[in-house]
């Protein structure tokens, strides 16, 4: 079985402004109902990914089950080095040739097109866009050869059962918008402004976590005090009505 993981981490927008930051990407999030039961995203560091590799004819959502679903993930291995498509090389030659990062792509690409679905503390947005910026940090494993590969995205989402051509392009203006205000800011030598926050009814709230239990008061029952007189304890007894 493969150990090597694809870690993600994100920050999120709509046109209303930045609605959460830093939340760390699971399957589910793009399927709730057939992706429950996957909990990582598999990577292949060693071969680089191609549509080549791929039965003619396997659908989108196939193709994501192969690096979901880890006996799908070895089948695919297992079949790449029976057609001799398949040898192992290491993590820093792969990186060295560029393997790595075209895999990352060709990943995101697959699970993020424009008009997927994300959902966020169970709230559904649709995807517009995706940016990386091209990083990614080689996360070793202790007791294990394959490490983890972890990068961050910023995602440009609709609130909105659909996404049609005049939402994507009032979304597009605003990325251009803060692109140019940026890179003015930048190359004046000034610090780049803080993106505006989305109001609170328009943010994805975390409505799972359970509230914090009320400490216990104690029982109604007669209870002891305790007072001290001249330098002795004495108990005394009050009856709580």
């Amino acid at each position: 079985m493969s150990n090597n993981i694809l870690k993600i981490s994100f920050d999120a927008s709509t046109i209303n402004g930045i609605i959460s930051k830093d939340v760390k990407y699971s399957p589910s999030m793009s399927n709730p109902q057939l992706y429950s039961s996957f909990p990582n995203i598999l990577f292949i560091p060693s071969v680089k990914l191609t549509a080549s590799l791929f039965d003619k004819g396997l659908g989108e959502e196939d193709k994501k089950k192969i690096f979901l679903s880890p006996a799908q993930f070895d089948n695919f291995l297992i079949r790449l080095k029976e057609k001799k498509l398949y040898k192992p090389i290491t993590i820093t030659e792969a990186k060295k040739r560029g393997i790595i990062y075209n895999n990352i792509k060709f990943i995101l690409n697959l699970f993020f097109k424009k008009g997927d679905k994300l959902v966020i503390n169970t709230k559904p947005f649709l995807i517009n866009n995706y940016k990386w910026n091209d990083k990614y940090n080689i996360v070793p494993v202790p007791g294990q050869k394959t490490p983890i590969i972890e990068l961050t995205l910023s995602f440009t989402l609709h609130d909105g059962k659909e996404l049609s051509f005049v939402d994507s392009t009032k979304l597009n203006c605003m990325q251009k918008k803060k692109e140019i205000v940026d890179d003015y800011y930048s190359l004046v030598g000034l610090k780049t402004p803080v993106e505006k926050t989305a109001p609170l009814k328009d943010q994805p709230v975390n409505t799972t976590i359970k509230p914090i239990p009320k400490p216990s008061l104690p029982s109604r029952r007669t209870r002891r005090r305790s007072s001290t007189i001249g330098g002795k304890k004495y108990k005394t007894k009050k009856s709580i009505k």
